[in-house]
């Protein structure tokens, strides 16, 4: 294909976009350059099909997907998909932490394993979810609770609080996180807005107040108040061990996250060291 064209030519096509489609934020991939990047596909799609047309056969695809060579094993961030994504998202009594991103994405690349880390501090909090949306293998929904859902750049993360009462609407106006992309930041956020935290924090100061009336009661040989009140903080205190999971081993060993590689990524580092080495032998040669 003509590169002299502007419209095959990958630099043009990039400035082209970037300038018609919104601005560009730093540490986030833009409209723009999600246009770009589909304006060069389009271009690359035309030069196989031009060049490949009638000789498919002599081709073989690769023996494993170029997208299993880097693997998480025991990934835990929950994962939306078109289907499932309002039932999780409009759950009044969880909050729910959203990461939309494209897999091709740089910025969400780099925050991969980050991500798991920040799952991991809420493990034992069912009641909250860390989740991740992949915006191109899956329709957003462009309405949420009446508020619609527009996702521009990648990642964009949005944080759905549960609801308070019956009186709060807070799923139809989700939060926007657009701080640093580091767990201790993220982890801080949702702690700081959280609602489900927010609620459970009550209950436990409730029940320390009514177990220091149930005290006072017995003391004063009041034994039908102090009956009902036991009983109040019993239901109590099965609610709340509810909202928490019981982990086995140190919640506090930090799990290993770091990415398993495939066969194929080894071979090519092995085959690329040797290659090195026999170039600085020869360099050395030459000397």
């Amino acid at each position: 294909l003509d590169q002299s064209n502007p419209e095959y030519n990958f630099d043009s096509i990039l400035q082209n976009s970037v300038l018609a489609g919104q601005s560009c934020k730093e540490g986030q991939t833009c409209a723009g350059e999600m246009k770009a990047v589909m304006d060069m596909e389009r271009v690359i799609r035309s030069f196989a099909i031009s060049s490949f047309e009638g000789k498919e056969m002599e081709f073989k695809l690769p023996e494993q997907d170029l997208t299993e060579d880097v693997m998480y094993p025991n990934d835990p961030v929950r994962k939306l998909t078109a289907s499932n994504f309002l039932d999780v998202v409009l759950d009044t009594e969880r909050d729910v932490f959203v990461k939309f991103y494209a897999p091709w994405c740089g910025h969400c690349k780099s925050m991969k394993t980050l991500y798991m880390e920040l799952c991991d501090k809420f493990e034992d909090r069912p009641k909250i979810v860390i989740a991740e949306f992949d915006a191109t293998a899956h329709k957003v929904p462009p309405v949420v609770a009446g508020t619609p859902l527009s996702v521009e750049g990648y990642p964009t993360i949005l944080f759905w609080r549960a609801e308070r009462s019956n009186e709060t609407n807070f799923k139809a106006s989700p939060l926007k996180y657009q701080g640093a992309r580091e767990v201790e930041p993220m982890e801080a956020y949702i702690r700081r807005h959280s609602v489900s935290l927010e609620l459970l924090k009550a209950m436990e100061d409730k029940v320390v107040k009514m177990e220091v009336e149930l005290q006072q009661a017995a003391s004063d040989e009041r034994y039908e108040e102090a009956a009902k009140l036991r009983d109040e903080v019993a239901a109590i205190r099965k609610e709340l061990a509810g909202s928490a999971l019981t982990l086995v081993g140190e919640k506090t060993e930090k799990k290993d996250r770091r990415p398993i590689f495939s066969k194929r990524i080894f071979m090519n580092t092995l085959i690329k060291q040797e290659e090195e080495r026999k170039d600085r032998e020869k360099l050395l040669l030459t000397q």
